[in-house]
């Protein structure tokens, strides 16, 4: 539909809540081989603009190379180790972070982040003491609230002093809203020590909170305590909670927990499983916090390299990264997530949205084909299938699998499928079906009537030259809602240009180029309305510039543009409308 890329993007964050299997999409979307940049080996500076360089595209593993090969070059440069031990431990790379936080030591740098990270990595070496002694060095009021209590009781574990650990953890009562998380952790750190007896007491209470069904892994960890004890009826209560929940990765558990017996292995083999839990617990308080997105990635990172098996940290980076609209990055982190884990489909769900932001259409579609085989009834799917299948400009199967999710949404949730009916009608826009493009917006209009759909809609009528009265209410509706969006200000601007308002178009469509100065037919439109008022440099200019630009909504015609350049424009013919209802809802700025 006119200048609209990614109708989609509104309905970010659907969740594939669907039952797990096995295929191997892992080998079609695997990161492509860094590609490294020459520098000379005696070349600094060099070196180090290519890690800005990558830095800034974001490109973070290759700017950490080209950081740790210039910090080699130049070690009296203080600023490179503290740079570093934050992006690697970004990046999983853990043990290098170490390396380089030691150095930003001896520069004096006492940001608590260091300790954090070396108490992480003494943890993963099984060097308890040490880690004990770092994380005393993280001296703020979250470290001694929250990281310094689980971090330290999992170390004292790791020590086997069960007392230590518990009156350490024992921090964690202060606060009420940290109850669950302590309940788990003292239950963990006694089913670790073989404190069964206790285990059940913590594992008990934890059970009796209403919202444990809300975490994957401690579930996971409670039911295999209680399918090594052969207490059924507890197991029996765990499955009854999953049986209410739709999330995939709990459903998954549930099949793992029906075949497994007494005979299972246990979870907790090491303090680093635990601390991994407790780490992914501090990310996730911290990632909702305004300007904390940062440091929860870097709590999840560490999560994920204490315990590589836990897929939920990596879930929680991927999410991070996709709203910073970092989807190469996010799908570098979801592709870590194995077949054999529960959040395996989940992710590829995420690869294959990603890899639609992307443009990346036909690997996306292998991706989506392969989960439609596993999962028919999956709306989400079908949506997803029906965007790439537009993108590409098949417009008539992408009606065909819109059509099947719409066909496939949940009756009592059919108010919010207005964006596939939205999706919809602009896949048949590209048919230049007329009937079911306007069929289609009116139905979105009875379900939701937001500026998007009443500017689309009005812009459709006029570009058809049908029922401009009302097609300029719908734009001037849209525009009092949504006075500075660029989109709607070239309706607005298009609408004055086709009833013979030229001047009021070139305000209303200078405005729209510099709200929205990437999309090519603003200035196409722009270009019109300076021929009109007789300002013809101007429209050449514009129209010149039009043909540089890429055009997403396939709106352009190049040849006519083309032709208007080299021979100029004919005198525009305004539509008919009814002054006297214009005059009285017209816009007065």
């Amino acid at each position: 539909m006119e200048k609209t890329s990614f109708v989609l993007a509104v309905a970010a964050g659907v969740v594939f809540a669907h039952a797990c299997c096995y295929f191997d999409t892992c080998k079609n979307i695997a990161p492509a081989p860094q590609e490294r940049l020459y520098i000379s080996e005696n070349n600094q500076y060099g070196t180090y603009l290519a890690g800005r360089v990558a830095h800034i595209r974001h490109e973070l593993n290759k700017a950490s190379d080209y950081y740790i090969m210039a910090a080699q070059k130049a070690p009296q440069n203080q600023m490179l180790p503290s740079q570093l031990y934050v992006m690697l431990t970004s990046q999983g790379r853990v043990d290098e972070a170490v390396k380089f936080a030691d150095q930003a030591l001896k520069y004096k740098d006492r940001s608590p982040f260091i300790y954090t990270i070396k108490a992480v990595h003494d943890v993963k070496q099984h060097q308890y003491e040490q880690a004990l002694k770092n994380v005393a060095e993280c001296d703020n009021d979250f470290a001694r609230e929250i990281f310094a209590p689980l971090i330290s009781a999992w170390s004292y574990a790791g020590m086997n002093q069960y007392e230590k650990s518990l009156e350490t953890l024992g921090v964690l009562k202060r606060n009420r809203g940290l109850n669950p998380i302590y309940l788990l952790h003292a239950g963990a750190i006694s089913d670790y020590l073989g404190k069964n007896q206790e285990a059940d007491q913590y594992y008990s209470s934890l059970l009796r909170s209403p919202n444990i069904t809300a975490s994957a892994f401690p579930l996971k960890i409670i039911s295999n305590f209680y399918l090594r004890q052969n207490n059924d009826d507890k197991v029996r209560q765990i499955l009854y909670r999953i049986s209410h929940s739709h999330n995939s990765s709990l459903k998954k558990i549930a099949e793992e927990i029906k075949n497994s017996d007494s005979s299972i292995q246990p979870i907790l083999t090491d303090p680093a499983i635990g601390i991994s839990d407790a780490l992914f617990a501090i990310a996730l308080m911290l990632q909702p916090e305004d300007r904390s997105e940062e440091i929860a990635l870097l709590f999840a990172s560490l999560a994920s390299y204490s315990n590589p098996e836990y897929d939920l940290p990596k879930m929680l980076m991927g999410n991070i990264l996709d709203t910073r609209e970092l989807y190469k990055e996010a799908n570098d982190i979801y592709v870590q997530i194995l077949p054999n884990q529960p959040n395996y489909l989940t992710a590829q769900f995420q690869i294959a949205k990603n890899l639609i932001m992307l443009k990346q259409y036909s690997q996306a579609e292998i991706i989506l084909r392969k989960l439609i085989k596993l999962q028919p009834d999956n709306h989400d799917l079908y949506t997803n299938l029906g965007e790439v299948m537009r993108m590409t400009k098949r417009y008539h199967d992408a009606v065909i699998y819109y059509q099947k999710a719409l066909d496939l949404y949940p009756s009592k949730y059919a108010q919010h499928s207005w964006v596939i009916l939205f999706a919809q009608a602009a896949a048949y826009d590209g048919m230049e079906d007329k009937y079911n493009t306007e069929k289609n917006l009116r139905q979105v209009m009875e379900m939701n009537a937001n500026p998007l759909v009443k500017n689309h809609l009005g812009y459709i009528l006029l570009r058809n030259e049908e029922k401009i009265d009302e097609a300029l209410q719908l734009v001037i509706e849209a525009y009092n809602l949504s006075p500075n969006d660029g989109s709607i200000m070239d309706s607005l601007g298009w609408g004055m240009y086709k009833i013979g308002y030229y001047e009021q178009a070139v305000k209303y469509l200078e405005q729209a180029s510099e709200l929205s100065p990437s999309e090519a037919v603003i200035y196409d439109h722009l270009g019109d309305a300076y021929w009109e008022v007789g300002r013809k440099n101007e429209a050449l200019f514009q129209w010149n510039h039009a043909l540089t630009m890429k055009d997403d909504t396939n709106e352009i015609d190049r040849h006519l543009v083309q032709n208007k350049i080299k021979h100029g424009k004919a005198p525009h013919t305004p539509l008919p409308f009814d002054k006297e209802k214009l005059d009285s809802i017209l816009p007065q700025d």
